[in-house]
């Protein structure tokens, strides 16, 4: 009798096992220049991940014509690389997430006509998913963040504040208008070295009672400050040339860049506590790969602390563009059963280069007026 009951149970170890080991989620990325993939299980854990990035900064950004050329050649090798580390096979897969909109529409054909390829090869279900709903979903992967939060999401191509209600129910109060905060400090980037004299640069939108973002500007007043640095010096204007100020400058443009978020922050913060769609002491999520960026990282954290709130960051190495974050977003559908695609309806999911994140009531924020008395980020 003891050892068919020992033997009843190690069967049912066994039928677990074999269950958690094919209840895995295949991640894809493929929205910009990023080719990501990974794999993780119905625990949330992560098994296998792979990676490759495009040097597309050398032509001075993103070439979709060539950004799709570079999917195709590596999104089979990232693909098999992740699974590799995983020590499965696609027959071990439950299902697909695949980033299907927004994004570049070349990079978004690539990496879902594979996962669909994928999905009729093997009859697997797809999950498509929205790529800036993953950043902020990706932070419940490591930290126990409930519903509702808001959400800051600072990428090279997007800079977004709303409220994340559940999965996919999300409220846009503020975006960019031009221009993103990674593109400028981008410019930067290169020569950013811890300044003496920081030269100042004009914080735009600063009187507007909105939650809104302008970085289009910053261009302008970039291209005047490093022209009359130049002309001080008699130096030839040279885009090779580095001029002696180079670190004043980026300090100067980073600190208007973080004082610019923190300002469209504060308001958006104190305008959910006023209609009462968050409270006091609620958390903000931080991501994209701007939020990688240590001080504007503490910018932020100063200014929720000061209003009572938590900020919360992914590890930067889940900031930027990763098939972790997909496979992730993927999960926590798959766990709700919601958004899976069968596989005879795979091929009518679309791709949705602009695509925007939940219902729009900036007009709202910018009906309420309100006057902040803004936190010092010192």
């Amino acid at each position: 009798m003891f050892r068919s009951c020992c033997y009843s149970r190690l069967l049912r170890h066994k039928e677990t096992l074999i269950r958690t080991r094919r209840n895995l989620i295949l991640g894809i990325e493929t929205s910009c220049d990023d080719t990501g993939a990974a794999v993780i299980d119905l625990s949330g854990r992560l098994l296998g991940e792979s990676l490759s990035t495009q040097l597309s900064t050398r032509f001075g950004g993103v070439i979709p014509t060539f950004a799709m050329v570079f999917h195709t050649d590596k999104i089979q090798g990232v693909v098999e690389e992740a699974l590799k580390q995983a020590d499965v096979t696609m027959e071990d897969v439950s299902v697909i997430a695949v980033t299907n909109r927004p994004g570049l529409k070349g990079p978004l054909i690539i990496g879902t006509d594979y996962a669909k390829y994928l999905c009729t090869k093997y009859n697997k279900p797809l999950i498509p998913i929205h790529h800036m709903a993953a950043h902020a979903l990706t932070v419940r992967m490591e930290q126990d963040v409930k519903f509702p939060f808001l959400f800051l999401l600072i990428s090279g191509g997007h800079c977004i504040l709303g409220i994340a209600k559940d999965i996919d129910n999300f409220t846009l109060l503020g975006e960019g208008l031009d221009g993103s905060p990674g593109e400028m400090l981008d410019k930067a980037a290169r020569n950013l070295k811890k300044a003496v004299n920081p030269i100042k640069f004009t914080v735009p939108l600063h009187n507007e009672r909105n939650c809104n973002f302008s970085f289009s500007g910053y261009k302008g007043h970039l291209h005047l400050v490093l022209r009359r640095l130049e002309k001080n010096r008699e130096l030839p204007f040279d885009s090779q040339s580095v001029i002696p100020e180079a670190s004043d400058v980026c300090a100067g443009l980073q600190y208007a860049v973080s004082k610019h978020l923190c300002e469209r922050l504060q308001r958006g913060i104190e305008f959910t506590e006023y209609k009462e769609l968050m409270s006091v002491g609620s958390t903000l999520v931080v991501s994209g790969g701007v939020a990688s960026n240590q001080f504007i990282r503490g910018s932020i954290s100063r200014v929720c602390e000061s209003l009572g709130w938590k900020a919360v960051f992914p590890n930067p190495k889940l900031c930027t563009d990763n098939g972790i974050m997909i496979a992730w977003a993927g999960y926590e559908f798959w766990r709700s059963e919601r958004g899976i695609i069968q596989p005879q309806d795979v091929f009518q999911v679309p791709v949705i280069p602009k695509c925007p994140i939940g219902n729009n009531i900036s007009q709202e924020v910018t009906q309420a007026n309100l006057k902040c008395k803004w936190v010092s980020m010192e």
